[in-house]
Order: structure tokens, then sequence, then C-alpha cells
């Protein structure tokens, strides 16, 4: 065992520690921008041909996707037996041909490994460089004062400033001037793109050398942008500066940041691959600090994600918890064995088991990480268990006179069959673990191998070291009292007593025992909400959603932000205020201190909000309260979603407002609102250009010239370029510039049909000649899933979320479409109804293999029947618990459940096999029964005592939301309490003798077989 414990050690010193285990997940997301495209364009152009690729994958199993403003999102989820390397491999293939064939201005299509949001781990670091100074001004600060300073930092691969915008350059053009030249766009733009280019000529030799030929043509300063020819009229040679201007200033930002009213950049900090979290993230911390002294007084740097203080977090949550754990054992082994020594000895084995299981860790190369840890912490009470059967056996030989020796080998000799069947019980039920797929595997096959190879380490442990330690310990102390003489054995003859009177009315406690089950069930069914609840997020936050009409600049919807921050920042009680604005749309999102989370005043400022909101015309506002301060509170109601599904479009429109029309007759229904994706975004109108190609034929014009001269005219463009400024030798700087028609500003759509273009030929026509132009209503997004068209209906309801979950049901229940539409549910988990399915079969096939083990050790059908009767049994407790504590019955508690199966037969199986023993030594039926339960009360007890207190903390410190365990620690808490109970009255009265009822019947079946 000293070699256990320094091999041990050196595992736990090399092995990797992760904060989450590596996810392969068969589910991929393509995302790709088209900037400033409408999303009928999008879903025609890009998000079709993105699916009819990704169709062709080989294991595609459901196709989800998304078209809005700009942008496309298809998700596409895989078959669970897809190797996903080689499914990543084979799309990225079939997205190259697509990509040769996209539209210009469209970026290439990126993929998304899908990562469930338990182990989303964010960004390594990230700060908020924030104060009352320009934005442009503190990017400049971030990227040359701070960036160059971090990437000097051991361990950091990259450091990234988000947020602001870079310099560019303007060329605005005269329409007048250009007219009066005879010039076009297209002649200003070939001209500037040569200014761009840096191309290879060849090669030239120099005597013996060859060297590289390259054409530059340099610009050092915009003033030479200026005076670059563009072309040349009638003899005279046209400047730049003759059509137009350049005007050296900041890009237009797409969006707005302000951290508590003052703009705000973001620094997003990378880390090397394979390099220490905890020590890069002190040495940029120690960095950052040297920094601070020499910013300006009123620059903040706010920390925003910080990967290391959540693994710090955890590792000292996971510490106290354990601690906390083995304190509760020990108490409750010395309550038992009201000895010192005794606990610590027990203890010791959680110690070895556990360096015995990072040592089988190291050999099958698994690393370390939180799920591994929190198994072997949850698994702390399950690990004396055997120890303690071993223990408490010793002692008692040791107490009926038994030498050392001899009551050490004897005392472990008579649990050894018992004690191999319960630590193999519990780990069979793991084994199927291993054919768990999705989120299902990622969250507790990690578990399940750390709780496994600890319990197998523990059952090497309780037959080596602890009859070892106990002939040590019956040598020099005087640890083995007679039993008899302690205050247990009242509690052992009290027991006796009951049990013997429970034997004479066998028949009725049988009975009421079934009654019991019978009602638990029921109240589960009934009362308890089984599935996951939707949760937004752990910390109490306030949200206000600011939505404007169609075409509204940046700057007016920050002013309408602004409205809003008066109310909140500075103001006592509010911790932190969180602005983003774009075009369109602002959200707020305002956190509180840990002192007034459960207080009134989240509560009073989320009522203020909602009024000024009310006061507040032309804009739709939308105000919010996440988090316990306020659905425990009773702030805040439950959002609903509803998907209609069809192939025509328009017929899916419809049916969605019938929909909508209906939920709007119940009177606890409000806010409805119709999406065409899964989030609301209300609709909106576009402009359509229908060129005449006829009319542009004869005006010398195409449909791409079209475009490009009135791209002039528009504030945004689908493109941009960049130039380089300055020289190799001074420095140069590589700057975006755009070209533009002077007053594009001030263009809207009443000049559209009036702009004036140039043709090849020279003649000019205006757009309402060439082209058509009309409105039309469309989608902001367009979603589609497997083909099908989908419009989302999102409404709250008000009440206790169990009552609107029955609303949605019913609603589904009684609403009927034609043939080819459906209305259906969202999963917000994908893949819930297969977990549903994958949760069952383990549950069916964990129950087989524990009968199966059980048989096998015992040599017997009819033994391990009884010792399955454990199972129903700790059903009681879990459906009582969960009706008590007003908890969801998740994934977690599914598990928890098959967890039971392996757990609750074990003091089944310590009782059947004493009892059995004392049969075959001639004892009688109710006396083997009664004198077999009674020996073997205390380390039922004991056992069950230690692992309910082992997964107390799990229970007592941790609310539902924060923890992936706290419904599995609930089901096994109740479980195990309810078995432990049930058991010591159910077995021993099934094996003291036939029921009255039944040997009546067998007493008859002899008679007539007698006849």
């Amino acid at each position: 065992y000293l070699i256990v414990l320094a091999t041990g050690v050196y595992s736990l010193w090399h092995l990797p520690l992760e904060l989450n285990p590596s996810v392969d997940f068969p589910r991929v997301t393509v995302t790709t921008t088209w900037p400033n495209t409408s999303p009928e364009t999008v879903e025609a152009y890009v998000t079709a041909p993105i699916e009819a690729e990704a169709s062709t994958v080989h294991g595609v199993r459901n196709i989800e996707s998304t078209s809005e403003e700009g942008a496309s999102r298809v998700t596409i989820e895989f078959t669970r037996d897809t190797d996903m390397d080689f499914a990543v491999l084979e799309l990225s293939e079939k997205l190259s041909v697509v990509r040769r064939n996209l539209p210009y201005g469209v970026y290439p299509p990126r993929i998304h490994k899908y990562v469930p949001k338990e182990f989303e781990a964010g960004l390594f670091l990230s700060y908020r460089l924030t104060g009352p100074y320009p934005l442009n001004w503190l990017r400049w600060l971030a990227k040359e004062k701070i960036r160059p300073h971090l990437l000097g930092v051991e361990g950091v691969a990259g450091v990234e400033v988000l947020g602001g915008s870079d310099r560019e350059l303007e060329i605005r053009l005269r329409r007048d001037l250009l007219e009066s030249a005879g010039l076009n766009i297209w002649q200003v733009q070939q001209r500037i793109l040569e200014l761009t280019r840096r191309t290879a000529a060849g090669y030239i030799r120099q005597e013996q050398e060859r060297l590289a030929l390259l054409v530059e043509n340099p610009v050092l300063s915009p003033q030479d942008l200026l005076n670059e020819p563009v072309a040349t009229v009638g003899g005279r040679l046209v400047r730049i500066r003759d059509v137009g201007t350049v005007v050296d200033t900041y890009a237009e930002p797409l969006s707005l940041t302000r951290v508590d009213g003052n703009p705000a950049v973001l620094l997003v900090i990378h880390r090397e691959p394979g390099t220490n979290i905890v020590s890069v993230a002190d040495r940029v911390q120690r960095r950052l600090e040297e920094l601070r002294a020499r910013l300006p007084g009123k620059l903040r740097l706010i920390k925003e994600q910080d990967q290391s203080e959540r693994i710090r977090r955890e590792l000292a949550t996971l510490s106290e918890r354990a601690a906390f754990s083995l304190a509760v054992i020990f108490a409750v082994l010395w309550l038992f064995l009201r000895s010192p020594w005794s606990p610590v000895i027990i203890l010791s084995t959680v110690l070895f088991s556990a360096l015995l299981a990072l040592n089988a860790f190291a050999a099958a190369h698994l690393s370390v990480n939180l799920l591994t840890l929190a198994g072997l912490a949850l698994g702390f009470g399950m690990l004396v268990d055997n120890s303690i059967v071993v223990w408490e056996n010793i002692a008692r030989h040791a107490a009926q006179g038994e030498g050392p020796e001899s009551a050490a080998v004897n005392g472990t000799r008579e649990v050894m069959l018992p004690i191999v069947a319960s630590t193999l019980t519990t780990v069979s039920v793991f084994i199927p673990f291993v054919y768990l797929t999705g989120e299902l595997r990622i969250y507790y096959v990690p578990f399940a191998m750390a709780v496994g190879f600890s319990l197998l380490a523990s059952l090497l442990v309780s037959f080596t070291l602890i009859p070892t330690v106990a002939r040590l310990a019956l040598h020099r102390t005087r640890w083995s009292r007679d039993f008899s003489r302690t205050s247990f054995s009242r509690i052992r003859s009290a027991y006796q007593s009951a049990l013997r009177w429970m034997i004479r009315r066998r028949a009725w406690v049988l009975l009421t025992v079934l009654v019991l089950v019978a009602v638990s069930w029921w109240v589960f069914d009934r009362y308890v909400t089984r599935g996951p609840i939707w949760s937004w997020q752990e910390r109490t936050r306030l949200g206000v959603s600011i939505y404007l009409p169609q075409g509204t600049p940046l700057e007016r919807a920050d002013e309408a932000a602004r409205r809003f921050e008066k109310l909140v920042v500075g103001r006592p009680g509010v911790e932190r205020v969180f602005t983003r604005v774009w075009r369109e749309r602002a959200t707020i999102t305002i956190t509180f201190p840990d002192s007034v989370v459960y207080t009134a005043f989240p509560l009073i400022l989320k009522e203020e909000l909602t009024a000024e909101a009310a006061r507040t015309g032309g804009v739709d506002i939308s105000v919010y309260g996440f988090g316990p301060g306020y659905y425990r509170g009773g702030g805040s109601s439950g959002q609903f979603y509803l998907y209609v599904l069809g192939y025509n479009y328009r017929d899916v429109c419809r049916y969605a407002d019938e929909l909508a029309a209906r939920l709007r007759l119940h009177p606890r229904v409000r806010n409805i609102k119709i999406s065409g994706g899964r989030w609301w975004a209300p609709d909106h109108t576009e402009i359509v250009i229908e060129p005449r190609r006829d009319r542009l034929a004869q005006a010398g014009l195409s449909v791409l010239d079209l475009q490009a001269q009135l791209a002039a005219y528009l504030r945004e463009t689908l493109g941009w370029q960049q130039i380089r400024i300055g020289s190799r030798e001074r420095g140069s700087e590589l700057v975006s510039y755009r070209i533009k028609m002077a007053g594009h500003e001030r263009f809207d759509v009443r000049d559209l049909g009036n702009v004036l273009l140039r043709g090849k030929n020279g003649a000019i026509v205006r757009m309402s000649e060439v082209a058509r132009l009309q409105e039309r209503l469309v989608p902001r997004e367009i979603s589609r899933q497997n083909q099908q068209y989908r419009r989302t209906v999102i409404f709250e309801f008000l009440g206790p979320w169990r009552m609107g979950n029955r609303f949605v049901k019913s609603v589904l229940a009684t609403t009927q479409l034609p043939p080819g539409y459906k209305l259906e549910r969202p999963s917000w988990r994908w893949g819930e109804e297969e977990e549903k399915r994958q949760i069952w079969q383990l549950i069916v096939l964990a129950i087989v293999l524990v009968f199966m083990v059980t048989a096998a050790l015992f040599e017997s059908l009819t033994q391990p029947l009884l010792v399955m009767l454990a199972v129903p049994m700790a059903l009681v407790g879990t459906f009582w618990m969960f009706y008590f504590t007003d908890t969801n019955f998740d994934r977690s508690a599914y598990i928890g459940v098959v967890l039971l199966a392996g757990i609750v037969v074990n003091n089944a199986i310590l009782l059947v096999y004493r009892i059995g023993q004392l049969r075959r030594a001639g004892r009688g039926p109710e006396e083997a029964a009664t004198l077999g339960s009674g020996e073997r009360l205390r380390p039922v007890l004991m056992t069950s005592a230690t692992t309910i207190f082992g997964m107390l903390p799990l229970v007592l410190f941790t609310r539902a939301e924060q923890s992936l365990w706290y419904a599995l620690s609930l089901a096994t808490i109740g479980g195990l309490t309810s078995s432990t109970v049930l058991v010591l009255v159910v077995v021993p009265l099934l094996l003291a003798g036939p029921v009255r009822w039944f040997r009546k019947l067998r007493l008859l079946r002899r008679a007539r077989s007698g006849n």
C-alpha cells in the first residue's frame, strides 16, 4: 500500500487536468454571411445550396436552417454511429463545391462543431476596456498599447480586439464632376485597384544570382491618392481630386457597446494548447496589473470571462464537499462503532481506493476532469461500504472469543461472497453507460468510469488492508468489546421484537407495503413534472430588448437605449449595466449584487422599466427578469414555443396566425408573437429592383453595372477593399477604403428612381427607366426543418410552469391541421426523445445485469428475485422526495434510478445471504430471519447512512439548476432511505416462511393431489 500511495500520487501529478472532457457530438453548424442581403435572397442562393449538398453527406439524420438578413445557419445532425472527423471532412469537401458557385460578396461557409451548453468553456480570458473616452480611441489604445504586451506573455497564443472601428478612407465622388469629365465609377475603381496590387513580374539575373522582380505601386499618404490620375479626357489628365475628395475617417460601426454608460471594447486572449490554464491566467493578470499603472485614471479593465476562475471555484467546491462528506461519514462511523480509530481506518479506504482508481485512469490514458473528480467525490459514501461490512464482521467474531488472526480470516471469509455480489451489482449498472451516445455519453461515461474504478478498488482494499489492520488492532487494543453490552444492542433487540410481531401479521404488512408502492407511483405520475425546464442562465439579471422600425439608423437606436440607461446607471443596488446597440434594435442587461438578489429591488426595477416602456411610442420594448431573483420571487412568467411546419410557406403563415388567434382567447395567455425563426423577430419591408434587361442593353448596361453604380449611393456596400498606405522604409498600414457618391448619407428611397446610370456607350438613363421598383413584406428570418418551412408562435403563460405545460399539451392535442402540416413543440435539448429511449433501455439493462450477477453468485433464481424487490421499494422514497422538494424529474434523476438499481440491492444481498447461512446451519425459517436480520442490522444501517450522508452536500449546498448531480443525488438519497427501511421489513418477512394465504393454497393443492 506504500507502493499504491506512491504510484497514485505520481499519477495524480502527471495526469492532465481538464475543465471538461473532450466533446465529440454528432452535430455541426454551417454559418455563412452575406452582408446587407434579405432573408429570401440568402435562403435561395446560400442556404438552399448548402442544404442540398449537406443532405448527401453520409450519416445525415436531420437538417435545420435559418436564413436571416445577411446570414445563413444550417444545423446538420448525424446518426449516433457516425465518425465525426470523417463527416466533417466530407462536409468540407462538399462545401468547397458550393463555395465556387456562391454569389459575389458571400463570405466562405464555416463549420462549427456542437458543444453542449454545460460544456461551453467560453473564452479563456476576456476583458472590457471602458471609460469616458471615444470608442475609436479605446480601440487604438487596446491594439497599440495593450495587445503587444500581452502577446509577450508565455502561453498566450493571440489577442483580439473587438469593438469600435478602424481607420478608413472614404473616396467621395461628385456626380456632376464625373459627368462633366465623361467618367464613371468603374474607371475610378479600376485605377485604385491597380494601386493595391503587388505582383511578381518574374526573375532577373545579376551576375550569378537570380533575383525576383516585383511591381509595386505604393501610396505614401491619402494626399498621394488624391493626386492619382484616373484617365485622360480631351488631352487633359483627370485626377481623383478633380472628381471628388478623400476623407480620412473611421468606418461606421455596426454596433455599439457600453458598460455602465461608457464606451467599451473587448480584449479576447487565446491560450496556447497544452499549457496550464491557471498559470497562464496568473501571468496575464500580473502583466495587466503592470499596465494598469500606465493607463489614464478613468480607464477600467473589467474582467468578463476567465476559465481559470471556474476551475479554481469548481475544485474548491469539490474539496469542500469532499471534506464535508468525509466529516459526516466519520461522525456516522463513530456513532455506530464508538471507537475513534475505527472511522480513521475505514476512511483510509477512500484514499487508497481513489489512488488505485487514478492508477487505472493512467493505464487507460484517461484525463482527470471535473466530471471524473465529481464521480470520485460522489462515491465517497459507497467506497467505505465494503470496509464497514468486513470491519464490523471481524469485530463480531472477535467479540465471540476468537483470536485476532482467526477473527480477521473468518470474519472476512464469511462476508466475502455478499460483498463481491454487492460490489459487482453496483459496478454492473455502469456497464451499459459505455453504449450511451450524445450528451448522455459526454455527461455520464466519465462519471461511471470514475465510480466503477473506485468501487473495484474498494473491493480489493476491503479484502486486503482491512483484515491486516484489524488483526494488528485486535492485538494491541481492547477494540473488540462485546456487542451485547453496547447501546446498539437495545436497538437490535427492539428491531427483532418488532420483526417477530410483523412476522405474525406478515400478510397485512406486505399488503401495506404494496399499497404504499402503488400510492407513491400515483403521486409521482400525477404531481411530479418530468423533463427539464428551460433555464436562461443561473445569475439573476434584468433584460430590456428594444426593437425599432425597419431602417432605423444606429444613432436613433442608441438614443432609445440611453433613455433606459439613465434610469439604472449609477443607481444603488445595480451592479453593472451592459448595453449593445445595433441598427433597428438594442439590448440592455442589468445585473445585481448578491446582497439584493432576493430582495424586492429587482422586481421594483422591472416594474419601473416596464412603465417606461409603456410610455415610449413607436418602439417594441420587452422587459424580462431571469434567474432566481425573479422566478423565486414570482416576478416572471413562463415563455412557451410552438412550431407550425409545412411545405407551403404562405399556408404555414396562415395556420400560425389562426393558432395565435386561438391562444388570445385564453385569459392567462399574453404577449403572443409570431416569428419565422426560433426566436421572435418581426417581419419587415424590402425594396425589390426588377431590371428590364432590354432597356439595360440599349443603354449599354448590365445588371452588374447597375448594382455597382447604385452601391455608391448607399450607406452600406456588399464588399470593401483595402489599400496599403505608406512605404516599406517608414512603415505602412493596410487601410480599408470605400467609394461613395457625395451626399450618400442623405440618400433615401425617394431618390432611388432618380439615380442616373451611365452606360458603356455613354448613354445616361434614370433608374426608373430601366427597372421596376416595388415594396413587399418579408420575414426577418426564414426557418426550415428537413425542407419544411417553419413558423414559431411564442407566448407567455401567467401561472406556474407546470400549469402552462399542461395548457400547451392540450393545445397540441386539440389542434387539427391538414395533411402535410403539423404542429409540434420544440425540444430545447437535441435528441431529447432519443435520450429518453436510451435511458429506459439503460434502466432495463441495468436491472437485468443485476439479476444475472446475483443469480450467478447465489447459484439460484429465487433468491435474486427477493433481492430485486429492493428496486421498487427504493422508488417509493425517490418519488416522494421529488414530490416534497418540487423538483423536476430530469435525466439526471433517471440516471439516479439506474444507480439505485445497483446500490439498494446491497442491503438485500447481506440479509438474504446471512439468513440462508443460518437456514443451512439448521435454524428454522422464522428464527433464521429474525436472528440473521438482527446480525446484519448494524452494517446495513452504517452503509446506508454513509452513502446517504456522502451525497448530502450535493443536495444541501447546490441548487437544481447549478449541477448535473443534484437530481441524481436526490433520487439516490430518497431511494436508499426508503429501501433501507422497507428491505429490513420485507425481506425477513418473505424468508420467514410462506404467507398464510399462500400456505393455505399450498395445503389445498397437496390435499387435492392426495385425493
